[in-house]
């Protein structure tokens, strides 16, 4: 059942909760689109490139939360709590992790699923490529099963297990708990930088041999 539910229910959630979700998310985007460029100009998507499923690669969308160009001073796009380079309506769509909202276009395009483990950059995969390998048969998602244990107060090795606890046992209870218990991690903020946190410190693995 898991099975079959993995190759054509999670696609099915997937659209079906986009439907249900459209008329608030349509007037939410927009507005936060709006504020963005009111109050730092454009561009109002951020772009990156990230694997997905199988290890082909697509452009994820989130609204832009650091200032344009600031990308490639500091810690580059790994950003604090108190990162000068986020802008004031940015802290807030961090926050509240609407930033990641526009990602509801990548799941409808079926690049993205609405659960399964975070899309990463090229890099990052294969900077781990054997331990990510499991993890990407699977599309990535919204959210994720280390969304609601920790999130960024978990380090790589935590992340990398649970993604691949997740993948082991795709199932629709699972898919429904989860995004259910990312509700309240998102409104009480559980998980966020709540003080200076480094790359350096989240990465705690040895590199894949070259």
């Amino acid at each position: 059942m898991s099975g079959l539910y993995e190759r054509h229910g999670k696609r099915l959630l997937d659209l079906a909760a986009i439907v249900v979700a459209a008329p608030v998310a349509a007037p939410l985007l927009a507005g936060i689109a709006a504020a963005v460029a009111a109050t730092d100009g454009r561009p109002v998507l951020f772009r990156q490139a990230r694997v997905g499923k199988d290890g082909r690669e697509f452009t994820i969308l989130k609204f832009r939360t650091m200032r344009v160009g600031t990308e490639h001073h500091g810690d580059g796009y790994w950003g604090a709590a108190n990162d000068w380079r986020i802008t004031p309506v940015g802290k807030i769509l961090r926050s509240t992790s609407l930033d990641e909202l526009p990602q509801l276009v990548n799941v409808l395009l079926g690049d993205m699923s609405l659960v399964g483990p975070r899309p990463k950059p090229r890099e990052i995969v294969e900077r781990y490529r054997s331990r990510y390998a499991e993890t990407l048969r699977v599309r990535p998602g919204l959210t994720c099963l280390w969304a609601i244990h920790g999130r960024n107060e978990l380090r790589r090795s935590q992340l990398i297990e649970l993604d691949q606890e997740y993948v082991r046992d795709v199932s629709l209870l699972g898919d429904l708990r989860i995004l259910v218990e990312t509700i309240p991690v998102v409104l009480l903020r559980r998980g966020f930088f709540t003080e200076e946190r480094s790359e350096g410190w989240m990465e705690d693995l040895e590199p894949d041999a070259r």
